[in-house]
């Protein structure tokens, strides 16, 4: 009896390891922001909105960044309703940095003391995205879509 006792903790503890040892390994990558993805494209973001007289238009809104400098530009391009010229446009041009070695933030100066924060920054194959000026915005790669 006491020989069964032993045998059974035995195979309980062989079959305790055999099946925490069972499924794949998992490897686990660090996955950070870099200059150069970032850099290498142009980010879109389109949305509706009102203009100045209350009129419900379309905006597409352009994001570029360059190491050059660490300058960018963004531009807001404005649209009515079945167009497909602009009607207004307002280009702003930035100089950029990380905020920490994170990489997960971004303080854009458009100069005169007009500081913008990007946080939450998250940039993938396609996707640049995180809170800019304290709303959350997705924006794509203008060669992706």
């Amino acid at each position: 009896m006491k020989r069964w006792k032993l045998t059974s903790l035995w195979i309980a503890c062989v079959l305790a390891f055999t099946l925490t040892a069972c499924g794949d390994d998992i490897t686990y990558y660090t996955i950070q922001n870099s200059d150069e993805a970032l850099c290498s494209r142009t980010w879109v973001e389109e949305y509706d909105t009102t203009n100045e007289d209350g009129v419900m238009v379309g905006c597409v809104h352009q994001l570029k960044f360059s190491t050059l400098n660490y300058s960018g530009q963004e531009i807001h391009q404005y649209y009515y309703t079945g167009q497909s010229r602009p009607y207004s446009e307002v280009t702003r041009n930035f100089d950029w940095e990380w905020m920490d070695d994170t990489k997960e933030g971004l303080r854009m100066d458009f100069g005169a003391g007009n500081i913008v924060y990007f946080e939450n920054v998250w940039v993938r194959e396609h996707y640049l995205s995180g809170k800019l000026n304290g709303t959350q915005v997705t924006f794509t790669d203008a060669n992706y879509r």
